[in-house]
């Protein structure tokens, strides 16, 4: 089966391995974009990596406006939040920023909001990726959610959405949580019905240093800390979930994705088994190949402060053109940290790793 997931982590790896290479921190222009439109959220989950103390602060649609029309044609961009959709301008942003990329957009939600008007503009954009969060499966997903009736509202606009001749590929992420292994398979089986794109199962992360709405001044000593991996769930319950879920995968396109990445690895449920494991004292360089991420993608928040990945500030697109920020004095350290680093402490869980 052809990956295309595969395809665009090699090919952002390849596109950062320059700037890797390059001595001084410097970087080429990123090629993927993270744009937190708000923090405003309809939903309180109280799991949400955002954090509570979050700055009502938002650009303008002007000022995104004037952000999108900076970066390069063949980036990819995600609009994400809280939940983007809440903002009364997001198709605008939408719009503005699909014809800008030749439509490589992901857009990340909880999936409530999306009406005629916003499935319409979805077709319309020809956007690439859309994301929906979903942490379980039935009632179990209002549970997490801490809100009822929000599952079947969103099975509702799914059927609306596949009810056109055309949609964006779709990405369901869930989370595994002590309560909703079993429906692991259940959502996987969901997302065959509906001729989805991929399952994305991530795992709960250990600190909240990573895209968290508080940004720090400077690089912090928590950053270096050691943070061990703590197994949450039952492991052998997991074991054969995930063997039912691959005996699934063998008919179906839908494509089963890992945060962290274990799908790389020749035996991933071995791997997962044996991450669990891990002695606590064990260095993350140690447990993941070396970290690009922040050669290639830019995070920035609704106020327009922007940060590598970890919550550091290191410039606001407000005060200055983005290729600028990216290779501020303070941003190239970061990145010569990282490289002789490997990977950071605060890292561990971090989605965009790979295990080793």
């Amino acid at each position: 089966m052809f990956n295309l997931s595969n395809l665009f982590d090699l090919g952002r790896n390849l596109y950062a391995l320059p700037s890797y290479n390059d001595r001084s921190g410097k970087a080429l222009m990123p090629l993927r974009y993270f744009f937190e439109l708000t923090y405003r959220c309809n939903l309180q989950c109280p799991y949400c990596y955002v954090g509570c103390d979050r700055n009502k602060e938002e650009l303008t649609t002007q000022e995104w406006f004037n952000l999108i029309d900076q970066i390069p044609f063949y980036s990819f961009v995600t609009l994400v939040g809280g939940e983007p959709l809440i903002r009364k301008d997001f198709i605008d942003i939408l719009m503005r920023t699909s014809k800008k990329t030749l439509g490589k957009l992901n857009v990340v939600s909880n999936g409530i909001l999306i009406n005629d008007e916003i499935i319409d503009a979805f077709i319309k954009s020809n956007m690439m990726l859309l994301s929906v969060s979903l942490d379980g499966y039935g009632k179990n997903h209002d549970i997490n959610r801490a809100k009822d009736g929000i599952w079947d509202k969103i099975m509702d606009n799914f059927d609306n959405m596949n009810s056109r001749n055309k949609r964006p590929m779709v990405d369901i992420k869930t989370i595994v949580l002590e309560n909703n292994l079993d429906d692991l398979v259940k959502l996987y089986k969901m997302c065959d019905e509906k001729n989805f794109n991929f399952l994305s199962i991530s795992f709960l992360r250990n600190n909240n240093l990573k895209q968290n709405s508080v940004l720090f001044d400077g690089f912090v000593p928590e950053f270096n800390a050691n943070y061990p991996i703590e197994r949450y769930f039952d492991m052998e319950h997991f074991k054969e979930v995930y063997k039912e879920l691959m005996s699934l995968s063998k008919n179906s396109n839908v494509q089963i994705r890992f945060s962290p990445k274990f799908e790389y690895a020749k035996n991933p449920i071995e791997k997962i088994e044996e991450f669990f494991n891990t002695p606590a004292d064990k260095p993350v360089s140690e447990i993941y190949k070396p970290c690009m991420y922040p050669y290639s993608n830019m995070m920035i928040t609704p106020a327009g402060d922007v940060y590598p990945c970890l919550s550091q500030k290191i410039g606001n697109v407000k005060d200055m053109k983005i290729k600028e920020v990216f290779n501020l004095p303070h941003y190239r350290c970061f990145r010569k940290n990282l490289k002789a680093a490997k990977v950071f402490g605060a890292c561990q869980m971090c989605c965009e790793l790979s295990v080793k």
